[in-house]
C-alpha cells in the first residue's frame, strides 16, 4: 500500500493517436462527396455546406498530434497538464487495460465532458489504482467506453 502523501507522476500522450494512411483519407472524402451529393440532389444546401466543413474539421483534427503531458495524482487530486480536477469533482474510476487501450477513466460531476480519459502508456495500472483507491471507489466497469470503441475502430 502506498504512503498517502506520495505522489504518482507520469508523462504520456494526451489521448491515443492512430496514424491515417492514404485510404483513410480516400474512404472519408468518398463518403463526403456521397453524402454532400444526396443533400444537394435533395436541394438541402446547408446540410450540404455542413457536411463539407464537417469532413474539413475531421481532416483537420485528423492530422493533430498529441502532445506529450505531465500526469500528477496527488493527495488533491488529478493534475492533467495545466487542467486540475479535484477530488470532489470526481465520482469514481475505473482502469482499462487491454490490448487496444491501457488507461484511467474518471466520471466527473460535470454536465459537459463528465467522463476523462487519461492514457497510462507505460505506468503501472496498480500502483495508479492503489493511490486512487485511498480518495475515490472504483466502478465494477472495466471496458473501455463506447467512445474508446468507436475511435479505436474509425482510426480516429
Amino acid at each position: 500500500m502506498q504512503n498517502q502523501n506520495q505522489n504518482v507522476v507520469w508523462q504520456a500522450l494526451e489521448y491515443k493517436h492512430y496514424e491515417k494512411n492514404p485510404g483513410w483519407y480516400i474512404a472519408l472524402i468518398s463518403i463526403s462527396i456521397l453524402v454532400t451529393g444526396f443533400f444537394i440532389i435533395q436541394k438541402d444546401i446547408f446540410a450540404a455546406i455542413t457536411m463539407v466543413i464537417l469532413t474539413f474539421f475531421i481532416i483537420v483534427f485528423s492530422r493533430h498530434t498529441p502532445k506529450v503531458v505531465t500526469i500528477e495524482l496527488n493527495h488533491k487530486g488529478i493534475k492533467f497538464d495545466n487542467i486540475f480536477y479535484p477530488y470532489k469533482q470526481i465520482k469514481y474510476f475505473w482502469i482499462v487495460n487491454n490490448q487496444n487501450h491501457k488507461t484511467v477513466n474518471f466520471h466527473t460531476n460535470t454536465y459537459i465532458n463528465n467522463t476523462v480519459i487519461l492514457e497510462l502508456e507505460q505506468q503501472d495500472p496498480d500502483v495508479v489504482r492503489d493511490h486512487l483507491l485511498m480518495y475515490l471507489p472504483e466502478h465494477e466497469q472495466t471496458h473501455e467506453t463506447m467512445a474508446q470503441k468507436i475511435m479505436h475502430k474509425l482510426k480516429f
